[in-house]
């Protein structure tokens, strides 16, 4: 069955309905279908909305036609070629195999450290107590400095959040923008002066953390200003916390979902890769990319010209049939799911992809070895970000043993 060939696809009318509800938000398959039926629907937002798998992936690969619409600020994800090929040279000295390797058992330990303090307790929300702190402390060690200061960036990404972490497929209310715009400015500036400090403390000395390795990055003679350094750090700060938290308490509610699937992996826990790679495919944190257009081109058969604005569901190319087979069932056993784009793909794939990968692992892997019978104890609350989609509550419980 091709995308969009399914019988319970929306009209437009009903689209444009369904996206001004909170279950859109729920649940966006859906409109995808939509989507997918309709390469280059024109929203009312005024961008040109993009599903189909390959198209979307032909986006992403091609920056030279599909540029980046973000600011020349040093930040290496929002720079197209040439500079972003020199910033991410730069910038992949602190994200090397040998690195992420490094990682792994700091991240177990730190996933076995919150596990043995909450254990006894018998219950907790996952996507705080667990799902949220994991990422923080992992990036606290990354940075150099004391877990504790997670609570200072927090509250700092959530204004952020609030502001990048919704697509507006409908025109937006301009004034709610601007309030929302002028907060995540307050945030950043305040991430950015927190930042900047430790950039300071930094170049007093060496050391194994990313600050001094990206401060010692050479490319040649080429190395990072402190503005550059700044902003990638921003980036990372933001893409490790929003991303990985998210789909660590995603991945738990899709296995507590199907529970065939949670009986095969909890006794086989060499299946949790597969898990964590479906999950990435079937509800991904990223949901939504944008772009420019720099030179008139074709795709999907839609002709567009340089200026247009382009919106690229990366969800819902990941739910393409003509890529996976039965797109909308959670198929551990999946050939290529691993295809998927939550990651993006092209020069400006996610450079933390491995460490996130191994983030989710550990996670996964720990949750179910750890707590007996870990299982749902009520309903999961869903945050109100379609572009990052993750879960804002996740009841969990499990047996408290004599002795745990």
């Amino acid at each position: 069955m091709t995308a969009g060939s399914r019988a319970d696809v929306l009209d437009e009318e009903a689209v444009l309905a369904h996206l001004a509800t909170p279950e859109f938000n729920d649940d966006p398959t859906a409109v995808y279908r939509f989507f997918l039926a309709h390469p280059g629907w024109y929203s009312p937002s005024g961008y040109r909305v993009f599903a189909r798998y390959d198209d979307v992936r032909t986006i992403l690969r091609t920056a030279d036609v599909f540029g980046q619409p973000g600011r020349k600020d040093g930040n290496f994800h929002t720079a197209d070629p040439p500079e972003h090929t020199r910033l991410r040279k730069l910038v992949t000295h602190a994200f090397t195999f040998r690195a992420i390797k490094q990682q792994r058992d700091f991240i177990s330990e730190v996933a076995t450290e919150l596990l043995d303090d909450i254990r006894p307790v018998g219950r907790m929300d996952l996507a705080t107590d667990f799902g949220a702190l994991l990422p923080g402390r992992v990036t606290a060690k990354l940075l150099g400095v004391d877990y504790q200061d997670g609570a200072r960036w927090q509250s700092w990404l959530e204004a952020i959040k609030a502001s990048r972490g919704v697509v507006h497929y409908l025109a937006p209310d301009p004034a709610e923008i601007e309030r929302i715009d002028a907060a995540a400015a307050a945030a950043a500036a305040g991430t950015a002066d927190y930042l900047a400090g430790l950039i300071r403390e930094r170049r007093a000395g060496t050391g194994s953390d990313i600050i001094s390795v990206l401060l010692s990055a050479k490319e040649g003679d080429d190395t990072l200003t402190e503005k550059e350094l700044l902003y990638t750090l921003l980036l990372l700060l933001g893409a490790g916390l929003h991303t990985t938290s998210a789909q660590i308490a995603t991945t738990m509610a899709l296995l507590f979902a199907h529970p065939d699937v949670l009986e095969r992996v909890r006794a086989d826990p060499a299946l949790v890769p597969a898990a964590v790679e479906e999950a990435l495919r079937f509800d991904g944190a990223l949901q939504a990319e944008y772009r420019v257009v720099r030179v008139a081109t074709q795709i999907g058969g839609v002709e567009l010209q340089p200026g247009e604005k382009v919106l690229i569901v990366v969800g819902a190319a990941n739910r393409d049939a003509a890529k996976f087979a039965d797109p909308d069932v959670f198929d551990l056993d999946r050939p290529n799911a691993k295809d998927h784009l939550t990651f993006g793909s092209g020069i400006h794939r996610c450079l933390g992809a491995e460490l996130s990968r191994a983030e989710l692992e550990i996670a996964v892997t720990q949750l179910l070895t750890t707590l007996p019978d870990l299982h749902a104890a009520g309903a999961a609350v869903r945050h109100h970000y379609n572009r990052w989609r993750g879960l804002a509550s996740m009841p969990v419980a499990w047996s408290v043993r004599d002795g745990s």
